[in-house]
């Protein structure tokens, strides 16, 4: 890794400079979580970038302001986005053509529900013209997303597909480089610095976090946690922090081996919540009054939570967790989770009943 060490003010300016449509609250806050510290024997900090503001709020809404900047220097009239269709992103997205008057198309995969529920009732609920593709691979949606592209170009429409944009990847990037830099000044007003940095991603939003991590010299160990083998984080978030640098004008490049991320905790696959992504959010609901969600934070707070109870994590570091948001999902595995409660009661109950005995 080539590395580059500039200032927070720097690092500032440089993001300054890009074009930009203001759509978040910011700075998120960062919160501790004192009773989950004594349990784990760590200092526990959440940087809540769930209260990013629109629509449920979520991290998207902080890249979606590189992107929906390019989409309107593009002259778009239109815009199409394909996701899949229990996405935070295209909740979020929909949001954000709302409050910038720009219609929207989402490009969804999945099959039609009888009853939608969490991240798909929002889309239905804040407008977007919504189409259900049955696809067999997230990767297949590219083709859907281009041709919904050439339907509207050739009904005279200017589309902008939010897909294929220049900022689709690094506007994720610098969304997580700011976050750092938020992380870094507000523990500071807590005289903490952080140790360690876990996050839910895939690539575009942990090679941010490395390379302002990079870019200022701080030795943190930054970690992703995937929710889903769609992208090779090793290689995305390399490749995405080094053009994201050449964007900024620093002089980085991070390599696959710079990047710590792991797959260890998908599970049965994307959007199947797995049982200890539900401890997980379980654990920071009644220790911490924090919901989780069973598709990304929740899995990503398990990797966590693993990672510190195996020794990963030294006893007292400062450890960040990034709650990306996505709650609304609670609500669409509403069955996965009320049958793990009761599976849980019911090994509680044996447990107790066997000691009583």
């Amino acid at each position: 890794m080539t590395t580059a060490t500039v200032s927070a003010a720097d690092l500032r300016a440089r993001i300054a400079a890009l074009p930009r449509r203001r759509l978040a609250f910011l700075p998120t806050p960062i919160q501790h979580c004192p009773n989950l510290s004594a349990d784990l024997g760590v200092d526990l900090w959440v940087k809540r970038d769930d209260l990013t503001g629109p629509a449920f709020g979520g991290n998207k809404v902080r890249n979606l302001e590189w992107r929906m900047a390019e989409a309107i220097e593009a002259g778009a009239d239109v815009l199409v986005f394909g996701v899949e269709a229990t996405s935070n992103s295209a909740r979020q997205t929909t949001a954000a053509a709302n409050m910038l008057g720009l219609p929207l198309v989402l490009v969804l995969r999945g099959r039609p529900e009888a009853a939608p529920q969490g991240n798909l009732l929002c889309d239905l609920v804040l407008g977007a013209e919504v189409r259900l593709v049955d696809l067999p691979t997230y990767h297949d949606l590219d083709a859907a997303v281009r041709g919904v592209v050439e339907e509207l170009r050739a009904q005279g429409r200017r589309p902008f597909s939010l897909n294929h944009g220049r900022m689709f990847e690094r506007g994720a990037a610098l969304a997580t480089v700011e976050n750092f830099l938020e992380i870094v000044e507000l523990l500071a007003a807590h005289d903490r610095r952080p140790d360690h940095i876990y996050i839910s991603s895939g690539g575009k939003g942990l090679a941010g976090l490395i390379l302002a991590r990079e870019a200022m010299g701080l030795p943190v160990r930054v970690v992703g946690v995937a929710s889903t083998a769609n992208e090779d984080p090793w290689q995305s978030a390399a490749r995405i922090a080094t053009e994201t640098a050449a964007l900024l004008g620093l002089p980085i490049t991070v390599t696959p081996d710079d990047v710590e991320a792991t797959w260890d905790y998908i599970g049965g696959g994307y959007g199947v919540p797995t049982p200890d992504g539900l401890e997980a959010i379980l654990a920071f609901a009644r220790r911490e009054g924090l919901l989780l969600d069973p598709v990304y934070t929740g899995k990503a707070a398990a990797g966590m939570l693993d990672h510190i109870r195996a020794g990963r994590v030294a006893p007292g570091a400062t450890v960040v967790f990034v709650h990306t948001g996505g709650q609304p999902a609670l609500f669409a595995q509403s069955r996965a989770i009320v049958e793990h409660l009761a599976r849980r009661d019911r090994t509680t109950k044996s447990t107790h009943e066997g000691g009583v005995a």
